[in-house]
């Protein structure tokens, strides 16, 4: 990964997406740019859970492997991990 790409993403995605790319992740990720509908469509591999047009933010859920691409859009400031999605069968 960029190096630039690497500061705008929260280092605990980085490591998950390097352990277990696979492991989905909600996360908060902050635009400079208002959250236009051409803006959200480039987020086509992770589902969008929210948006907060007036602070140019959106919740995002995905795989941590598609999360970490989405810092080499232009328009990411920063990705920051919300929380890691474990389904209970994995723990049994």
């Amino acid at each position: 990964m960029k190096e630039i790409s690497r500061s705008k993403i929260d280092y605990r995605i980085v490591e998950i997406a390097q352990s277990s790319p696979s492991t989905e992740v909600e996360a908060t990720v902050i635009l400079n740019v208002p959250p236009s509908e051409d803006v959200l469509k480039s987020f086509e591999n992770v589902k969008v859970e929210k948006v907060f047009n007036f602070m140019q933010t959106i919740k995002i859920r995905g795989k941590a492997k598609d999360v970490l691409s989405i810092a080499s859009k232009d328009f990411v400031t920063y990705i920051m991990l919300d929380e890691i999605i474990v389904k209970s069968e994995e723990w049994i």
